[in-house]
């Protein structure tokens, strides 16, 4: 959805130019689905989404006794930062950085990994931003029969623009249990092969609701199949006030991770 700015007309006095009629500028978050809202508000509210400027959370991977990063993220102008034993991955608002250097990290892609958990946390909160493309229907996964709320982006938003999302809501009680997803960031094209996350172990954080694990699976024509792995949060926190910028600046020796990494 789009916001739209309005024009001042200026009239001469002795002008006779009809009157135009002024357009009207729109809150995108006035104007969400219902079948959204509703979700929205079963997770705690956009409201009170939106009154917090700095999450932070620890994050710990299946198999780990102790933390393998901690994360900061500014929700408003969505700056992050990485810091785990070996490395620094940090979003300064246009480039991803890797410190001490991009070899430093052994992922694929610390552009793609960046706010790849942020991301999946703070659904559906996050999918709430302007850019996004709503519709609902239904779907049955494992014999569960769930209401669907599909996500897909206008062109240019993010860095995959062409992934699609397929919030699993529970019909009793509107809350998400499950998300399918797509990955189009390495190949830039859309397609049907959705992932499934199971949303787990939830806990209230200053009134809003998010799960404390993730679990990732293969995912085929309405059944989840083998596990492919397991995140746990722990630590998490919101803030009203924003974090400091200056933890978002690459440092001297970092390097910029480019857009894509095959």
């Amino acid at each position: 959805m789009r916001t739209y700015s309005f024009t001042l007309a200026i009239f001469l006095i002795a002008s006779c130019t009809p009157k135009q009629k002024q357009e009207t500028s729109i809150d995108h978050y006035s104007v969400l689905p219902s079948y959204f809202s509703e979700t929205l508000k079963a997770h705690g509210g956009l409201d009170k989404w939106r009154s917090f400027k700095t999450l932070e959370y620890d994050l710990l991977h299946d198999g780990d006794s102790t933390p393998a990063e901690h994360y900061t993220l500014d929700l408003l102008n969505r700056k992050d930062l990485t810091v785990a034993d070996s490395f620094k991955i940090g979003f300064d608002g246009k480039e991803v950085w890797v410190a001490p250097n991009k070899g430093a990290f052994k992922g694929r892609s610390a552009r793609f990994y960046h706010n790849l958990y942020s991301y999946f946390l703070t659904i559906p909160f996050i999918v709430s931003d302007p850019g996004v493309i709503y519709s609902n229907d239904t779907l049955t996964v494992d014999g569960k029969l769930y209401d669907v709320i599909n996500v897909n982006f206008e062109t240019g938003i993010g860095d995959a623009d062409k992934d699609a999302y397929k919030l699993l809501i529970n019909p009793d009680n509107q809350q998400m249990e499950k998300l399918l997803y797509t990955v189009t960031y390495y190949s830039g094209e859309a397609h049907e092969n959705y992932n499934a996350l199971s949303y787990e172990d939830w806990t209230d954080v200053n009134g809003l609701r998010f799960p404390t694990k993730l679990v990732g699976y293969k995912y085929s024509n309405g059944t989840l199949g083998e596990k492919r792995y397991e995140v746990s949060f722990i630590n998490i926190e919101l803030k009203e006030e924003s974090p400091n910028q200056d933890i978002f600046k690459m440092p001297t020796e970092a390097e910029i991770d480019s857009l894509k990494t095959n």
